[in-house]
């Protein structure tokens, strides 16, 4: 019987965690974890007798920004992935936005992870306060 329930959560929302999971989520022992839920600290609501808790509201609790938060629209360009160049440790992405062509180096880690590749469309995000190119003579 017990594999059926987890069948069934494991086609549910990813977003939704039972009690333990949330509690593992946030690196918490279960009653520290039932504690801090009972006085209210961590938000939390009863879906068929059971208490659930929404992973983004966990990670709000924690502090945790959501995904582009306190993200200026003008650090953002949008393009598409032309050329991927792979090394051993890191990969150099060529964006394409606009006319305009953006080079970023990676790691091949992330790359992997993002899992990228050309003709998807990806966002740069601008973090430098300033760039400067130099030739010497």
């Amino acid at each position: 019987m017990p594999s059926k329930r987890r069948a069934a959560s494991a086609q549910g929302p990813q977003d939704v965690l039972t009690a333990r999971e949330a509690a593992k989520y946030l690196r918490l022992a279960l009653p520290t974890f039932y504690r801090y839920m009972w006085e209210g600290k961590i938000p939390s609501s009863k879906i068929g007798g059971r208490y659930r808790f929404k992973k983004s509201l966990l990670d709000r609790w924690l502090g945790k920004k959501a995904e582009g938060e306190d993200v200026s629209g003008r650090n953002k360009f949008v393009g598409r992935v032309s050329a991927i160049k792979r090394d051993a440790i890191l990969a150099q992405v060529n964006l394409d936005v606009g006319e305009h062509k953006i080079t970023a180096v990676i790691t091949r880690d992330a790359l992997e992870s993002l899992g990228l590749k050309v003709g998807d469309t990806a966002v740069a995000l601008m973090k430098a306060t300033e760039v400067m190119i130099i030739k010497e003579r």
